[in-house]
């Protein structure tokens, strides 16, 4: 289960309840700037739960100091060793820009920030320039075994730097299903050519859901959300289902009234989980045809909506089970 950041944090509890009794394996919370942090959040779900993994989403340079965030995950793996995961980034522009930063050699900031948490958490020695940061007699005393850290991923030089050097790679939500495989692919084949191996890396991807009966109002919901994102990310996101230029076009024309035309319903359903309650086990399926390892699900539904949501969704594993 993903949670955006936007909602409350106590809302949420019955969900993070609900998905621990059902059997759900993790929780995802993304931290976005005005809105939460993904610390506070984490600490609450993993003293709710006794045996999820809470994956911090969205961990970037821009809102603390490096030095600063591995004390936190080193904190959040003390109280619940072997629970902890982070997905680090660049952030989202337009929101870092609120701190008065910018993003700069988004890959090479990305891989810096990765190595120095790397090092910070395993206890290492950092006096070091890195971009954006520096360290001077840094040293941690971490007093558990250091989480996984995961890179967010889009392009493929992103996705390459994941691959390389992380413990794992998230995809973004808006990612077709054709995306996700022609990703995966790529991600399998650097891992081969640089001899790390496939089964310790965990590739993830976030699906915006929508279950309801009324498919129709939730295509629509699906493409007015969309059509305000950054064309060309979506657009690239989109492969298979968006032609190459379509949504820049549209947006150059008329801005997002124009833009929400070329989210017909095919292409919401080839980018999002649409579907009714009993469609919930092909779409699953369907998303795990394409050789991801995980689906945090990011259900667009009330919260008191939620914990019947979970339930239905794990139901459908031993159907999936089946399946395979």
């Amino acid at each position: 289960m993903s949670f955006t950041g936007f909602g409350g944090i106590l809302a949420s509890l019955p969900t993070v309840r609900a998905a621990d009794e059902c059997g759900f394996d993790g929780l995802w919370y993304a931290e976005h700037i005005c809105a939460h942090d993904a610390v506070v959040p984490a600490t609450v779900f993993l003293r709710e739960t006794e045996r999820l993994e809470v994956v911090l989403m969205g961990i970037s340079a821009a809102g603390r100091h490096p030095g600063l965030t591995a004390m936190e995950l080193a904190s959040l793996a003390e109280i619940a060793p072997g629970r902890v995961r982070a997905a680090i980034g660049t952030g989202v522009p337009d929101m870092i820009a609120k701190l008065g930063k910018s993003i700069e050699k988004p890959v090479n900031s990305t891989v810096a920030l990765h190595r120095a948490l790397s090092t910070a958490l395993a206890g290492g020695d950092l006096t070091a320039d890195f971009p954006g940061f520096r360290f001077e007699q840094y040293k941690l005393n971490p007093l558990a075994a250091p989480p996984p850290l995961d890179i967010m991923a889009v392009r493929p030089r992103m996705v390459e730097a994941a691959a390389r050097y992380a413990d794992g790679v998230c995809l973004s939500a808006g990612s077709s299903r054709k995306y996700l495989t022609d990703t995966v692919r790529r991600v399998e084949a650097i891992l081969a050519e640089t001899g790390r191996p496939r089964e310790s890396f965990r590739i993830s991807a976030v699906v915006a859901a929508f279950i309801t009966d009324n498919t129709a109002k939730a295509r629509t919901q699906v493409a007015a959300l969309l059509s305000t994102f950054d064309a060309a990310t979506t657009e690239y996101l989109a492969a298979g289902a968006i032609p190459a230029g379509a949504l820049v076009d549209a947006i150059d024309r008329g801005g997002p009234f124009e833009a929400i035309k070329v989210f017909t319903p095919e292409v919401v359903d080839a980018v999002a989980m649409v579907c009714p309650p009993d469609g919930l086990a092909d779409s699953l399926q369907a998303y795990a045809e394409t050789g991801i390892d995980e689906i945090a699900i990011a259900p667009f539904a009330p919260p008191e909506q939620l914990p019947e949501l979970i339930r239905q969704l794990s139901e459908c594993r031993p159907l999936l089970a089946a399946k395979s």
